[in-house]
């Protein structure tokens, strides 16, 4: 890439975070919430990619990828897991004898009926349909087979909405190109398999981010196929949100999908399910934006934007927040409702290097 366009896209990126800043004071910015700290992961590394959830009344997060060694432009290499850790009543976290069917990552978990059910996912070699239920007794953990996905996917979004599974975009492998599909599995009547419904109006995209918020689907962000300028290729962060209220229908679901105002900033792969705080706010912190893609060597990588912003979902209006300044923001994370707070759960904080704490914020 020649130094003009260098030169042209840092403007560019400078001046849209400048008007964004503007705008956001328009709007009547909002406080940043109380971000406090919690009892992170005994693993000094930490995770990218983890899943988590609640099962009986104990809190899990499992399996999750990382670079142990070695860093990336060091030659190293990654490593995918299949360790469970359980919060215990003392508040600190333990490594379970028991393990995940197999070493997984970068898939999406929703809790039901005091489960914990992992769809799809990848490892060092494949994408995976397989989905999966977990439910502990105390002790030890049950597993359960739910019907696989129509096809292998990672890297998609996620969320519960009353009884639907709700999927939405990823990819079917590690060059493959992000999806425009969305899939659904009623959990009222899982024997009748995954369905297709309509997909979004906007483009395909990987790493987007969703959530629930009264019976309906969010869809925000995510990154779309690369743009090719000269013969060079950018990453392409996409701003787009969408709300989706499903519906059945002659004993079919189906539902419509409504635009949302454009968002102020990209957040692709931040935390999934974005946090949904009192009144319908949806939280954004962390993920990576248009001036995150500008830094091309890791090891000097600024890291990722300490900037929250909200959408509220009852004015369909954005607000910016200001900064989190105490905690590393991060992205390819869970976040997790317990006991009334949201939890980021590890993540990645540059290029290769992760964090193996975890941080709270109230609903």
């Amino acid at each position: 890439m020649s130094v003009e366009m260098n030169t042209k896209i840092i403007f560019a990126n400078k001046f849209f975070t400048s008007l964004f800043i503007l705008i956001s004071h328009i709007m009547n910015a909002q406080s940043v919430p109380a971000f406090k700290e919690f009892p992170g992961l005994p693993n000094t590394e930490g995770m990218a990619g983890m899943f988590a959830g609640q099962s009986n009344g104990k809190l899990f997060c499992m399996g999750g990828a990382n670079f142990p060694d070695k860093k990336p432009w060091e030659g190293g290499k990654k490593i995918w897991y299949d360790d469970i850790y359980m919060l215990t009543d003392k508040n600190d976290w333990v490594k379970l004898d028991q393990k995940l069917p197999g070493r997984l990552a970068y898939g999406i978990a929703v809790e039901y009926k005091d489960e914990i059910i992992i769809i799809g996912g990848n490892d060092e070699i494949n994408f995976h349909a397989a989905v999966t239920g977990l439910r502990w007794n105390g002790s030890t953990f049950s597993f359960k087979e739910y019907p696989s996905l129509p096809r292998p996917l990672a890297n998609m979004s996620g969320s519960l909405v009353n009884n639907l599974i709700i999927i939405a975009g990823g990819n079917n492998g590690f060059q493959d190109p992000p999806l425009q599909i969305c899939y659904a599995l009623d959990l009222g009547d899982p024997g009748a398999g995954w369905f297709t419904l309509p997909a979004w109006p906007g483009p395909a995209r990987a790493q987007a981010v969703s959530g629930t918020y009264k019976g309906s689907f969010f869809l925000f962000s995510g990154e779309g196929a690369a743009e090719e300028t000269n013969g060079v290729k950018s990453r392409r962060i996409l701003m787009d949100a969408y709300r989706f209220t499903p519906e059945k229908s002659n004993g079919k679901w189906t539902g419509t999908w409504e635009k949302l105002p454009g968002m102020p900033k990209g957040a692709s792969a931040s935390a999934n399910p974005v946090p949904v705080l009192n009144h319908g706010q949806f939280l954004f912190w962390g993920g990576v934006d248009a001036e995150a893609t500008i830094a091309k060597d890791p090891q000097n990588h600024p890291g990722i934007t300490k900037r929250v912003f909200t959408y509220e979902a009852e004015t369909k209006t954005w607000f910016y927040n200001g900064t989190e300044e105490k905690f590393q923001s991060r992205v390819t994370l869970p976040a997790v409702l317990w006991k009334g707070q949201w939890l980021y759960i590890s993540g990645e904080i540059k290029p290769g290097i992760r964090t193996n704490s975890i941080v709270s914020i109230q609903k």
